[in-house]
């Protein structure tokens, strides 16, 4: 190629893509990995690890919007308070249905099971408690001035404790009816209790996020949270208490994208560290310590459970529907995961081995978690793009099978964004860890699907991480318009010097598989001439045309682009465009047939490739004076003139100045 086609060609270090030919993988082994997917009596640890989940029964529930509070009774009955109906139903262990209790406000946020078998329930607004007994007859047991009844709890000497908004007080009820006011909190609300087995109260505020402790009918404040809400509070045995801290939430909406909250707006104190946490679980140890043991900038911690048979803190959350269990050290399990959007009570079974009871909402639903392990599970992963029609082989995994338990894995693929008709069935089951190919092409979306399984009870496989390893099919670069610009409509790039007469060439182009690129650039001249070449290893998407290199004419200019700098020559892909037809000019018009008559001036001038642009005249050097062509316009690759001199009188050269519309002008001289 000449050395001065490259003038002003600079080349760029491109940093290196990823090869076409490059195999690429597909890999799964984070809990935030796996999260992606869904989950089917699957649980899944922090360490990023599958295993069989719990066993889990759906029970039925009342129709109704919201189920916003739940209590168990010691014989295994569940009862329910919902929204926006104050309806309070007892669920059998059978699943049989009944409603026991319809108040006259809008919802039941506050239930209890009291010892002696009575259930006590708080309406909201204008809050109300209520006795219900045995014999299914109620009765007014507290009407306080607070507007809402957020949580009921029972101390050991058998008093219902209240806690209340809008004023932020928790009340106790003795059994003969007296009411005492235990604290009155700075705070509007205090919407969480729980009483300890040394019985304190513990209490916990919706405005500031502050946990108070009421010991002996003193009152102390245990700790002050970053959040604005302690949604709930538990302990074990061992005298820990575990608490979730919140972000405030806005109030019940009835689609599944919005969170639930309380019917109360919060104010955040503005003396409150701004934190990124959603939600906190904490723990204050018997002496006074207080840690965190899992949090979430995404998910919202609505309910509070200790398992006592794990020894562990359940949480339930949304808007995923997750329900975590966290253990003291800080390890935590995600054990299964609702088809509704928020897990929003949980509470204990009533009889030894019932396990707990997921009251979930959006939609509502009743979900109890048994004690024993799912004999088999299933694990759903999103749908992968690979962006382009692939070939996928190797599937390969790490896992650990004790006894009797076992891990396979199945896919599906197809080319649209969502599995349908257009799909392939699930494969075979694979269920070799280390030499199963699935061996299939033309496709660019792909499902994993891993089914878990133990023929143990206390057995369970897991699961530490799979990878699916695939090969893109190497699409061919996509060239974009070329254009051919003058000087006057493109400036010079930056830092380049470009030659003395140029045309600013520049193209578009891309390569769906991201490889580098080459550029091959051809021109011909028109018509018909054959291509000649100007250069094969351009990189820039851009160059200086030197037009003195070429005859006037029209031409046209070819770009290819091929992705060999990526692929090998048997993978390798090209595509060409070519520009439309544009003018190189570098010399000048010419002038003839010139005369002259006393004042009179005529002549013609003619362009080989461009149009006569101007015409100017001057007499001894003097200034230039515009002339027009005989049509008044110069538009043409020739042009006639006729014009009169102004005041010739004493000069004795005329001199005549042509230029055409790429700027070439050259100046005839005549005597007069």
């Amino acid at each position: 190629m000449n050395s001065k086609i490259l003038a002003g060609i600079a080349l760029l270090a491109l940093a290196p893509a990823l090869g076409a030919v490059r195999v690429k993988q597909i890999e799964k082994s984070s809990m935030a990995d796996f999260q992606k997917g869904s989950f089917v009596n699957v649980s899944i640890d922090s360490d990023g690890r599958l295993s069989l989940g719990p066993k889990l029964k759906s029970l039925p529930g009342p129709a109704e919007e919201f189920y916003l509070a739940a209590a168990a009774a010691a014989n295994g009955d569940l009862y329910l308070g919902t929204g926006h109906n104050a309806a309070v139903y007892r669920v059998s262990p059978a699943g049989k249905v009944d409603k026991i209790f319809r108040g006259e406000q809008l919802d039941v946020y506050a239930l209890l099971v009291a010892g002696n078998g009575d259930v006590v329930v708080g309406t909201s607004p204008n809050g109300r408690v209520f006795r219900v007994a045995k014999d299914g007859k109620s009765s007014e047991l507290f009407r306080p001035d607070e507007k809402f009844i957020w949580d009921l709890a029972e101390d050991q000497q058998g008093n219902i404790l209240c806690a209340l908004g809008n004023t932020g007080a928790v009340y106790s009820i003795d059994k003969g009816g007296t009411v005492e006011n235990l604290l009155t909190a700075e705070d509007s609300h205090i919407i969480s209790l729980h009483v300890t087995p040394d019985n304190a109260i513990l209490a916990g505020s919706g405005d500031r996020g502050i946990l108070y402790e009421i010991r002996n009918r003193k009152v102390r404040v245990l700790f002050d949270s970053p959040l604005e809400e302690i949604k709930g509070i538990t302990s074990d045995r061992d005298g820990n208490v575990y608490f979730t801290a919140v972000k405030s939430v806005p109030a019940p909406q009835s689609g599944k994208e919005f969170e639930i909250g309380s019917a109360f707006p919060r104010n955040a104190s503005p003396d409150k560290e701004a934190v990124s946490e959603k939600s906190i679980l904490y723990c204050l140890s018997p002496g006074g310590v207080v840690e965190s043991l899992w949090s979430s900038t995404e998910e919202l911690a609505y309910a509070v459970h200790f398992d006592s048979q794990a020894k562990a803190v359940v949480i339930g959350t949304g808007n995923a529907g997750r329900v975590y269990r966290v253990y003291r050290s800080g390890a935590f399990v995600q054990v299964c995961e609702s088809d509704s959007a928020q897990v929003f009570r949980i509470v204990g079974g009533g009889t030894p081995g019932q396990g707990y009871f997921l009251i979930a909402n959006n939609t509502a639903g009743i979900t109890q978690v048994e004690s024993g392990m799912n004999a088999s599970g299933t694990y759903f992963s999103e749908v992968f793009d690979a962006r382009i029609q692939s070939r996928f082989g190797r599937l390969s995994w790490i896992a650990e099978t004790v006894g009797q338990s076992s891990v396979s894995f199945a896919v599906r693929l197809g080319n649209s964004d969502s599995p349908d008709r257009s799909w392939t069935n699930w494969s075979a089951p694979f269920t070799d860890a280390e030499n199963s190919n699935i061996n299939t092409g033309g496709y660019r979306f792909l499902q994993v699907k891993v089914v878990l399984g133990s023929a143990s009870a206390s057995a369970t496989p897991l699961l530490s991480g799979f990878r699916v390893h695939y090969l893109t099919d190497n699409l061919k670069p996509e060239v974009g318009r070329v254009l051919v610009q003058r000087p006057d409509d493109r400036k010079p790039v930056p830092e380049t010097t470009p030659p003395r007469k140029y045309l600013h060439v520049s193209w578009e182009a891309s390569d769906p598989n991201q490889d580098r690129l080459n550029f091959i650039l051809s021109l011909r001249k028109l018509p018909g001439n054959e291509w000649l070449l100007l250069g094969k290893e351009f990189r820039e998407k851009w160059l200086y045309l030197d037009c003195e290199l070429f005859a006037d004419g029209k031409y046209q200019l070819k770009v290819q682009a091929d992705d060999g700098l990526d692929n090998a020559p048997a993978w390798a892909r090209s595509s060409d465009r070519t520009s439309a037809p544009f003018i190189i000019d570098s010399t000048a018009p010419l002038l003839s047939e010139f005369s002259m008559e006393g004042r009179s001036v005529r002549f013609k001038a003619e362009d080989l490739a461009s149009a006569v642009a101007l015409a100017q005249y001057s007499l001894d050097g003097k200034e230039w004076v515009p002339v027009f062509p005989d049509d008044l316009v110069g538009d043409s690759r020739v042009e006639t003139y006729r014009f009169e001199l102004s005041n010739p009188k004493n000069s004795r050269m005329l001199l005549i100045k042509l230029s055409d519309e790429f700027g070439n002008d050259k100046v005839f001289q005549k005597t007069i």
